[in-house]
């Protein structure tokens, strides 16, 4: 008989990845590994993007601070507490995520969550094909802001997509960053976000085709609510492998 999709722990395993889950949800992960060929392959999959994803992103040095908030994240996902009190995964996930890890760390996070919700959607779907992998897609700094850091994350096709960036300037009250995705000379606006004071933001990408038929990515300031067309000094850009 079939495994139902319930009786699967492909929620636990960027968790299990990552090696962040309590050693009880640790050692059920690993019994259900062991006779569950769906979960392995998943789990293969995700393994693979952990150990590939440093590759693909541009080398970027954290400030002195980062190692301050690393042992804090760490305190945060551990404290001392009796076993009733321990934190759930999502909750542990949270608390890294707030801490703001470098952007290295986000776009992993990003990458085994993407992936997960799109598995659960092809099992949903009857469909246990099971290999899909993450297009990962290194964003060049412009002289405009030559510090700044971004990712383009997105599944085979290019149906879903996220991006994410780091040490851009927070702009004042009457400007955005404008997303841009070109396709033979034609520009169309894929979102609008704003950065906190550290210069972080996550954005899911919005457009009529799947990101892979587009030629480049790019991010630029505008007005707020936007423009029509790129106006303002471009920040981040690439081309869009197909």
């Amino acid at each position: 008989m079939a495994m139902e999709v319930e009786n699967h722990v492909i929620d636990m395993l960027p968790g299990y990845v990552l090696d962040i889950l309590a050693e009880t949800e640790m050692g059920q992960v690993a019994e259900h590994l062991a006779d569950c060929p769906i979960c392995q392959a998943e789990y293969q999959r995700l393994q693979l993007v952990a150990d590939d994803l440093p590759l693909a992103l541009v080398q970027s040095y954290p400030p002195p601070r980062v190692k301050e908030n690393l042992i804090g994240a760490i305190h945060a996902l551990y404290p001392k507490a009796t076993p009733s009190s321990q934190p759930t995964l999502l909750e542990k996930l949270t608390s890294v995520l707030r801490m703001r890890l470098p952007a290295l760390g986000l776009a992993l996070i990003l990458v085994l969550a993407l992936g997960n919700i799109l598995l659960w959607r092809q099992l949903s779907s009857s469909n246990l094909q099971v290999n899909t992998p993450m297009r990962v897609i290194a964003l060049a700094s412009t002289k405009d802001s030559p510090q700044a850091v971004g990712t383009m994350i997105m599944d085979q096709n290019g149906h879903y997509g996220t991006l994410v960036v780091d040490h851009l300037a927070e702009l004042d009250f009457e400007h955005q960053y404008q997303v841009w995705l070109n396709r033979d000379g034609v520009r169309i606006s894929a979102g609008l976000f704003s950065v906190n004071y550290e210069g972080y933001a996550s954005l899911e990408l919005l457009a009529p085709l799947p990101l892979i038929q587009y030629d480049t990515i790019g991010i630029t300031i505008e007005p707020m609510g936007g423009s029509p067309g790129p106006t303002g000094a471009k920040v981040l850009g690439s081309e869009i492998p197909h």
